[in-house]
């Protein structure tokens, strides 16, 4: 084993408690601005250390904020905004700085099926082979994303199975390109969403949040992703969004960790709210 396969591995360690992900993203400070849960951030950022999520994944402004130095960070390398053009990503970073930073993994975003698809994945082979170098991991946001019309479009309106088919190869070109660790949309349903934990090819295999839904919602999601043979979650506006944000991830790290059901979540959930 070289000393970057041995770097890597150490770091996936980190990362991977009990082979289980729960990420909180706070990326959206840079892509939608100072809004909501994000207003303010010191303080945001400090309820979401006193949960101690596997790690935060954010952009160089947010994650040097962070004062704990036991939760895994991970710098997103790519970046748009809702000023511009949101679904063409630049990239914002190195892997250098992200190890300069103490991060243990460095994301990059790609939206499949977009103008700029063939320059996002040019983007995730170049910095896969940089990570390799250094034995950094790569998490790979993986969407089917395009521009219609000025605004996104997500495919929302096709079919369960459209949709899956669609998730599963974009999940199946990040692996190709050298990712270690895929970040997805829901498929739908549990069965559907263990065919793109199948064109993971191993690989670990993440959820985003996307929009706002109630707690039970969000719990039945992590449970489904789990039973899928999914790694766990990634939600950002499910968690920096919650009035008590320590209460709501120690329902879903039941879920994720000691693999409870929702019912027993919730029950967590509303005990650390009465505290």
């Amino acid at each position: 084993m070289t000393s970057s396969e041995y770097g890597k591995r150490r770091r996936l360690g980190r990362l991977l408690q009990k082979g289980k992900l729960l990420i909180v993203p706070v990326d959206d400070s840079l892509i939608a601005g100072p809004y909501e849960g994000l207003s303010n951030m010191t303080k945001t950022i400090k309820d979401i250390e006193a949960s101690v999520p596997s790690a935060i994944l954010g952009f160089k402004g947010s994650l040097s904020t962070i004062q704990s130095t036991e939760i895994p960070l991970i710098l997103n390398l790519t970046a748009s905004t809702i000023m511009g053009t949101h679904v063409s990503k630049a990239i914002t970073g190195s892997v250098k700085e992200a190890i300069c930073m103490g991060a243990d993994c460095v994301a990059v975003h790609i939206n499949y099926t977009s103008d700029n698809e063939n320059q996002m994945m040019h983007y995730l082979a170049q910095i896969a082979t940089e990570a390799d170098q250094f034995g950094i991991p790569v998490l790979a946001i993986s969407y089917p994303r395009k521009c219609v019309d000025g605004e996104d479009y997500n495919y929302h309106n096709i079919s369960e199975k459209e949709y899956t088919d669609l998730i599963c190869h974009c999940t199946r070109v990040s692996v190709e390109l050298g990712a270690d660790i895929i970040k997805t949309q829901y498929t739908g349903s549990c069965s559907s969403f263990n065919k793109v934990v199948e064109a993971a090819m191993g690989r670990p295999v993440i959820i985003a949040g996307g929009p706002l839904v109630e707690v039970e919602e969000a719990y039945e999601m992590a449970r489904a992703v789990i039973d899928a043979g999914g790694a766990g979650i990634s939600y950002g506006r499910n968690v920096y969004n919650q009035k008590n944000i320590k209460a709501f991830i120690s329902g879903i790290k039941a879920i994720i960790y000691d693999d409870a059901n929702v019912e027993n979540a919730l029950k967590i959930y509303r005990r650390f709210q009465d505290v």
